[in-house]
Order: structure tokens, then C-alpha cells, then sequence
């Protein structure tokens, strides 16, 4: 039920993918990859998940996918002109990860951040699972903002993630975000969705953060 519409506009707002090198670090599955491997010169995916490099892999063309973290990147300094966190920079050590990302850039390169708001309503679906999800996001946007990096621009935008009903949505995010078993999954959920529940379809809208970060 992802849609990357909105993002791919924000990001073509932001910089110019034309002629580019850009790693993607958490790619997931490979479907925001392929609309920016139409764009960029070259684009090298990355994700900790083998699983999803490997179906994302046979899936779609026109792009590199790596297994790999961006706390640890293996390429060399001055690889990349674009380092791109999509929706994942909250889940690494992100003082570690963006050093990475800028030892990678070449000279005038740009590190592009998106990551979701921690009060909207898709991360606190995400967090009936990953208890976690609120604080990680939140010191994540609190690094961002503290001067370490020169932020050039910022924005947010929202996302609008539609299911035909609550058992279509019950069903994605306890496939994509229940890692160990959980009985009461479902309850969290009805408690977070209230009266939307029996809305058709249900719209999930996520707030977004967008960053560009650089030495301009």
C-alpha cells in the first residue's frame, strides 16, 4: 500500500538527480529505487535486509542492490554526488550513519534526508510494534536540527497511505513490523485508528520531514 508520489516530487524539489551518483541507504524493497534510478546517472541501493535486496534485485532493473549498513559503508571516499536516508536514518546510529554518508560524497556533494514525523499517525501505528519508533525518530530530528550538519533546505509534506478496510491494514503493518508475536496487535491498532476504523477506505496520512544537508 506505499506510494513514493509525494516523495520523488519533494525530492526533485530539492536537487537535481540528472547526471547524478546516488546511494540510497535503507532501500527496502526497492520501489522509491527505481522511480530515482529513472532519473539519476547511476544509483547504488543499499539495505541491512537480504531478503528485500534480493527480491528487490530480481524485481526491478536499472539499479545496484547491496546488502549493507549506513553506519559502515563500503565504498570508497568520493563515490557518491547524492547520499539519499530514505524513511531509515532513524534506524542506525544517525551521528555515525551521516559521517559515513559525507566521507562518501564527492567535493559539493549533498546529503538528503527523509524521515517521518514522530507524532503523525502511520509512525504511531508502527509503533504499536517497535516501542522504540517515537524516540528514535525524535533524537533523530533533534540531531539533524543541532547545527552539526549546515541544513540548505527543509520541508515537510505528507504521505496518504489508502486500505480498502481495517483488515487490509491490519494485515500490512503486521506483515511488515511485527517481528516476534504479539496477541493484543490488533487492539493497539483499534485504539490508535478510534472512529477511522470504519471509514472506506481508511487513509493513513503520514507527516514527513525532508532535509538537504551540505557545506554551502
Amino acid at each position: 500500500m506505499e506510494t513514493y508520489d509525494s516523495d520523488l516530487l519533494e525530492i526533485e524539489k530539492f536537487i537535481q538527480l540528472d547526471g547524478k551518483a546516488l546511494l540510497e541507504v535503507g532501500c527496502g524493497d526497492g520501489r522509491l529505487t527505481t522511480f530515482l534510478a529513472d532519473r539519476a546517472a547511476a544509483v547504488t541501493a543499499i539495505d541491512p535486509d537480504g531478503t528485500k535486496i534480493e527480491a528487490a534485485h530480481r524485481q526491478f532493473k536499472g539499479a545496484s542492490f547491496v546488502v549493507g549498513s549506513g553506519e559502515n559503508l563500503l565504498f570508497a571516499a568520493g563515490s557518491f554526488d547524492i547520499v539519499l536516508f530514505s524513511y531509515s536514518l532513524h534506524h542506525q546510529d544517525c551521528v555515525r550513519a551521516l559521517a559515513e554518508a559525507n566521507r562518501v560524497l564527492r567535493k559539493d556533494g549533498k546529503i538528503l534526508v527523509i524521515e517521518p514525523a514522530y507524532e503523525s499517525e502511520f509512525t504511531l501505528l508502527v509503533s504499536a510494534f517497535e516501542k522504540d519508533e517515537v524516540r528514535r525518530i525524535r533524537n533523530t530530528l533533534t540531531y539533524l536540527t543541532s547545527n552539526t550538519y549546515k541544513i540548505l533546505c527543509q520541508d515537510d509534506y505528507y504521505v496518504t497511505y489508502p486500505y480498502k478496510d481495517e483488515n487490509e491494514l491490519y494485515k500490512y503493518f503486521i506483515a511488515n513490523f511485527m517481528t516476534k508475536p504479539d496477541d493484543h496487535a490488533v487492539e493497539k491498532m483499534e485504539s490508535i485508528l478510534g472512529t477511522k476504523k470504519t471509514d472506506r477506505p481508511i487513509i493513513i496520512k503520514d507527516s514527513v520531514n525532508i532535509f538537504l544537508l551540505g557545506s554551502d
